[in-house]
């Protein structure tokens, strides 16, 4: 349990305010997803990024009830949600899809974190004009003539610790970086372990790392280049100034894959795992741009 007397008023208020843990079955596999707010508010659903879960939106998430009805889901194989046989982003987007159907979500807005920005990518090219936006945060899709990064993945069951503090003390972010808010961190590693018989292991199934071999990795980001061109939402892209994993060349590639209709908004400061860095930032930067939806045109193109 987070013990420290410095941490911040803003953090503890945001985890005050729980959600409703609800689910759903997608193709054989149970989803949960926590839960905010009023149904006649317009939508926003966050996903997060691998290895991750909805939790790392708890304290996020409340800053946008006043105006929405707010989701965060646990993507399959992540989380609380079931494990699968095999792992997709077309499957997610299914997912994502679903939930806002089932929520009935009004002029639904996704957030998606890293790979759930690309599973936002996919949802919103089946969602089309039933989705109102998307912001990208922190996620590259790359140009052709760019080097696939190579992914250390080691693909193996999850260790077992012996208690909580060991397990605790083994928590880290991939990829690493140099700043991040120990509170922060301290609460997303409580929220990322379970206990089992024989002792207390991370929620993610490593299996669904395969999806980064190098051959699987160039074919899916031909796809989202495709279906980035061709949706019908509003899209924003947001990234962390520091990122080593979203540089400006390619958030820049991005908006002009668009047509420039898609504003690029970068976070100072701030590393890939914007939210445990520059909650605050964030929070502010995704406040502003939603508001600003909320008053201007889209583009004649969209």
């Amino acid at each position: 349990m987070m013990t420290k007397t410095n941490i911040p008023k803003w953090f503890t208020n945001a985890l005050d305010q729980k959600p409703i843990t609800k689910s759903i079955k997608i193709k054989g596999a149970k989803i949960f997803y926590n839960l905010w707010g009023e149904n006649e508010k317009p939508g926003l659903l966050f996903v997060h990024g691998g290895m991750a879960h909805a939790d790392w939106w708890n304290f996020i998430a409340p800053y946008f009830l006043k105006t929405h009805k707010v989701i965060a889901m646990h993507l399959g194989g992540m989380g609380d949600s079931d494990w699968r046989k095999n792992y997709s982003t077309e499957t997610w987007g299914l997912e994502i899809e679903a939930i806002c159907k089932k929520e009935k979500l009004k002029k639904p807005i996704i957030i998606g974190h890293s790979l759930g920005g690309m599973c936002g990518v996919y949802a919103a090219s089946i969602m089309k004009k039933n989705l109102y936006g998307l912001v990208i945060v922190d996620t590259a899709i790359l140009p052709p003539s760019d080097k696939p990064p190579k992914f250390d993945f080691k693909i193996r069951a999850n260790k077992i610790y012996k208690n909580i503090k060991e397990i605790k003390s083994r928590f880290r972010l991939v990829p690493g970086q140099s700043e991040a808010l120990e509170y922060i961190m301290d609460y997303i590693a409580e929220k990322s372990i379970k206990k089992n018989n024989s002792g207390w292991t991370w929620k993610f199934d490593p299996n669904y790392m395969k999806i980064f071999n190098s051959d699987s990795f160039l074919e899916r980001q031909a796809v989202y280049r495709d279906k980035l061109k061709g949706l019908k939402c509003r899209v924003a892209i947001l990234r962390g100034e520091k990122s080593v994993i979203f540089p400006g060349s390619s958030a820049k590639y991005m908006h002009e894959l668009m047509d420039k209709k898609s504003p690029i908004i970068n976070v100072p400061e701030a590393h890939h795992h914007i939210m445990v860095d520059q909650p605050m930032a964030l929070i502010s930067a995704l406040r502003s741009l939603i508001i600003d939806w909320d008053h201007s045109k889209p583009s004649k193109a969209l």
